[in-house]
C-alpha cells in the first residue's frame, strides 16, 4: 500500500460510498492512490486483489456494482467467516 488510509465517507458518490463502507467493514483497506483511491483485500499478503476506485465515475451505480463484483472474486482462506460459499468476500 502506497498512500494514506482513507475513509469511505470521503467519496462524493453515494452508491460508491455505500459499497466502500461495506468493504472496509469486511476488512478491506482503502488508500489514497491513483486518481482517487485503491481497495486492498483482507488477505494476509495484501497483494491478492486490488481494486481501483475512481473519483468521478461516469456511471456511479454501475461502478459501485463493478467494485462489489470484483470484491466477491477475492479468495479468502478456508475457515474465514467473511468467505462466501462461492469463495469470495460477502458484500
Amino acid at each position: 500500500m502506497v498512500g494514506r488510509e482513507m475513509s469511505p465517507a470521503d467519496h462524493q458518490d453515494k452508491e460508491i460510498r455505500v459499497v466502500l463502507k461495506q468493504l472496509v467493514a469486511a476488512g478491506w483497506s482503502l488508500c489514497k492512490e491513483g486518481h482517487w483511491g485503491r481497495l486492498y483485500c483482507p488477505c494476509p499478503d495484501r497483494s491478492c486483489t486490488t481494486i481501483p476506485v475512481p473519483g468521478t465515475a461516469g456511471n456511479p451505480s454501475r461502478t459501485a456494482r463493478s467494485i462489489a463484483r470484483r470484491a466477491r472474486l477475492c479468495p479468502l482462506p478456508e475457515g474465514d467467516p467473511r468467505r462466501a460459499l462461492s469463495g469470495g468476500v460477502v458484500v
